[in-house]
């Protein structure tokens, strides 16, 4: 992942942990920054995880096949980083809770199209017998955000400020989109579907 780190898999790799940890890290700190900037209570706050979690659902169940069979997933993927970017970026600046909502809702957008894409081309990218390794190795980098990147959030909120996790979190998966820039050339191509010709 670090000698290796222009190889198509070690960038699948870090931009999937990358964005993972920058997801958990603002469900970390989202219902601080709900109760001080628009006074949600820990009776409320409970609709904007259940508002996360369905817009989710609902695109990756009825929405991301159509997607990918139209942009492919290497463009899908950067659409997802830069949905999820501009999301956590904006979150703080919002000036109403509708507003608040409608940069919420890029965030569940743009995890639907980065991990599900993401994790289908490093299975394409990688040699098929070494498939479970690369995937054991992205999980593990996930594993290890999950866990760094919610301190690192916490840890900002107290002691830095308010909006900073939102912000890095931000930047961070901004920089993550050149990651995955040129990935087509990678990935394998489906055969083509020959129709027969009129006698």
């Amino acid at each position: 992942m670090v000698s290796h780190s222009a190889e198509p898999a070690s960038r699948l790799i870090w931009i999937y942990g990358i964005t993972m940890g920058a997801f958990m890290g603002m469900n970390t700190v989202l219902a601080l920054l709900l109760m001080v900037k628009f006074s949600v209570t820990e009776n409320t706050f409970g609709y904007f995880f259940t508002y996360v979690a369905v817009i989710g659902v609902v695109v990756r169940a009825f929405f991301l096949g159509k997607l990918v069979a139209w942009l492919k997933e290497p463009r899908l993927s950067r659409i997802g980083m830069a949905m999820l970017a501009v999301g956590l970026f904006t979150m703080p600046l919002s000036p109403s809770l509708p507003v608040f909502a409608l940069c919420v809702a890029l965030v569940p957008l743009g995890t639907a199209f980065t991990f599900p894409c993401v994790t289908s081309l490093l299975s394409q990218v990688v040699p098929q017998h070494e498939r479970g390794l690369y995937m054991g190795v992205q999980q593990t980098f996930g594993g290890m955000a999950r866990v760094l990147a919610p301190l690192s959030a916490g840890f900002a909120y107290d002691h830095i400020g308010h909006s900073v996790p939102f912000f890095v979190a931000g930047m961070i998966v901004l920089f993550t989109i050149p990651l995955g820039l040129g990935m087509e050339k990678f990935v394998k191509q489906p055969y083509a579907v020959e129709t027969p010709s009129a006698a």
